[in-house]
């Protein structure tokens, strides 16, 4: 399982290094299919929660979150270049220092090691990341990818623990997922990628 969380980890940071939109809501879709095959190496059952946490992760987070978004930005239109991170040193190394205090506070959090201590590590990366990148975009898109991220790095910790959710947990768990993606997707339809404030300092300069 080590080698899946350390895919998700490149998955996760790499993104960060390109000015593609399209590689970041790429890199989504892969976070949901490393999680459903990190849960899938614990066994799957067949009871109606882990079938729910299947259709969250494999359906939702994998397919219809990347989808979704996508669409939505090419009806937007505009330039391909979307930064998730400022492009320079400074923001880089910031994430690479996210990524080693996520390391150093899985340690911290679980000391014997093993697979455990390298789960909590890259979702603290994960989420720490995510915050980065809420903290550096004042775009719409920016906030919104953000934002998933974030979702992403919880729903990676609670994966963490290995037990079957609770039926009615996993159904709001998912459901609030759908509800927000639709909601962030009709954000970015109203607002727009760049934000409403954007155009108006443009038409300024």
């Amino acid at each position: 399982m080590t080698y899946l969380l350390i895919t998700l980890l490149v998955v996760m940071v790499l993104p960060l290094l390109t000015s593609s939109w399209r590689l970041n809501l790429v890199g989504l879709g892969l976070q949901g299919l490393l999680m459903t095959a990190v849960v899938a190496q614990h066994g799957w059952n067949f009871s109606l929660p882990s079938l729910l946490l299947l259709l969250d992760l494999l359906v939702l987070r994998t397919w219809f979150v990347p989808r979704h978004l996508f669409a939505t930005m090419r009806e937007q239109g505009g330039p391909d270049r979307r930064d998730a991170i400022p492009a320079n040193l400074l923001s880089w190394t910031i994430a690479g220092a996210l990524v080693l205090v996520g390391f150093r506070f899985a340690v911290m959090l679980h000391p014997a090691g093993g697979v455990m201590t390298t789960h909590v590590a890259v979702a603290t990366s994960g989420l720490l990341l995510g915050l980065l990148v809420l903290a550096t975009q004042t775009s719409t898109f920016g906030q919104v990818l953000g934002l998933l991220r974030v979702e992403y790095a919880i729903a990676l910790f609670e994966l963490a623990a290995g037990s079957e959710p609770g039926l009615p947990v996993q159904l709001g768990v998912t459901a609030v997922l759908f509800l927000s993606v639709l909601t962030l997707g009709g954000f970015l339809r109203t607002v727009g990628a760049e934000g409403p404030d954007r155009p108006t300092r443009e038409r300024a300069a």
